[in-house]
């Protein structure tokens, strides 16, 4: 099966001209004109011409992008892939320089839409997601470029490919991305996924040597380290997602800025005004439970501390956030499987935290906010060997 790359050309430039038709006259003639006469609200206008300054060069930016590298196709060598079976695939990349590394991400996503007419709006849910890097020496030459194998393990647990539903769809997306010189590699497929059949079982892949166990990554800074008490204890150090951290710092920031400049804006231009006054009471309600909302997250993110001691009688974990501390425990009777889940996400990049199943009861969930899938992994492997 052969899939063509998903190309945002046609609806950059669409969004990027229609937007900039619509807020110019309306800065120049409306906005400016305002400013000229001392209305301060008038300020609050210059965000829209900002926004299309921006969807221009987002538009420019995928013009040079496809420029330079064309249009990529995916070979798939069945039709569609299965649950618990492998996807294997080629990428023929046009023009990509042979000493490129690529990085594969092959991710399940929800896609919620929810209201409708203009409040219409879409929401993607990281459900699954694996990553790999075909290193230079990997790649296979093309007739019009290199080739970049694919080959992933499917997940049983996970749903299949689902369009039955406009406004609940499931969906596999296959991106392909090199950082080059100049115009970066940048592609996206959507990948037809099946659910495996009742009573079948997906052909697997021969295996020569057994599957290593989890590994730690040598950029980890968890500490291990014996407990007073008996088993071990693995800390999970505050300000271990600085970028995350300061991504959503980052929208605070702005939001609350926002918020207080609207306040400030509306308020001096609409001074005296009951109706305005009200309005602006109104939004408040909703801006400052949010505001705080922000608030609590960046801290969250960013000074939480947790602490799990693991060993033959249990598991007892401990958070700590700015001299606050709740705890959480279960005796080794009742702890079932531990793994790797998706817990938040930024953007399509998803933060895992570890889930762990009990015989009895509500599983647990230890806050732990791993980018690294694998280094997650590998703690739910360490902690379950030390619960033995």
């Amino acid at each position: 099966m052969r899939i063509r790359s998903q190309s945002r050309l046609r609806v950059a430039w669409a969004f990027a001209i229609f937007w900039n038709l619509v807020s110019a006259p309306a800065t120049f003639l409306g906005a400016v004109p305002a400013i000229e006469q001392g209305k301060a609200v008038a300020w609050v206008a210059l965000i829209f011409p900002f926004v299309g300054a921006g969807l221009l060069i987002w538009a420019v930016h995928l013009t040079l992008r496809f420029w330079r590298f064309g249009v990529s196709w995916l070979e798939m060598e069945t039709a569609t892939a299965t649950l618990g079976g492998p996807l294997r695939a080629r990428i023929a990349a046009t023009r990509l320089p042979e000493d490129s590394t690529v990085h594969l991400t092959l991710t399940c996503i929800n896609r919620i839409v929810t209201g409708s007419g203009r409040d219409r709006s879409t929401w993607e849910k990281v459900v699954w997601q694996e990553e790999q890097t075909v290193a230079r020496e990997g790649l296979e030459p093309g007739p019009d470029g290199e080739i970049v194998p694919v080959s992933f393990r499917l997940p049983f647990e996970a749903p299949p490919t689902r369009s039955d539903n406009p406004n609940d769809r499931i969906v596999w997306r296959l991106e392909a991305s090199a950082r080059l010189a100049g115009v970066d590699y940048d592609e996206q497929f959507e990948v037809p996924v099946a659910a495996t059949l009742p009573g079948k079982t997906p052909a697997l892949e021969p295996q020569t040597a057994p599957v290593p166990a989890p590994s730690r990554p040598e950029t980890s800074r968890i500490v291990v380290e014996p407990d007073p008490a008996g088993g071990t204890r693995f800390v999970l150090p505050a300000g271990r997602n600085i970028r995350a951290t300061l991504v959503i710092a980052l929208f605070s920031f702005i939001f609350c800025g926002g918020a207080a400049l609207f306040f400030f804006l509306v308020r001096s231009g609409l001074r005296g005004n009951p109706f305005g006054i009200f309005v602006t009471s109104v939004i408040g309600v909703v801006l400052v439970p949010f505001t705080l909302l922000m608030v609590l997250i960046t801290l969250h993110t960013g000074f939480l501390r947790t602490s799990v001691v693991a060993g033959p009688a249990g598991l007892a974990v401990t958070c700590r956030l700015l001299g606050l501390s709740w705890s959480l425990a279960a005796p080794s009777r009742e702890i079932g499987d531990i793994a790797p889940k998706v817990g938040m996400q930024i953007g399509m990049t998803p933060y895992y935290d570890l889930k762990i199943a009990r015989a009895t009861g509500r599983p647990l969930t230890i806050s732990a906010m791993l980018r690294d899938k694998r280094e997650a992994e590998w703690l739910a492997a360490e902690i379950k060997q030390a619960l033995r």
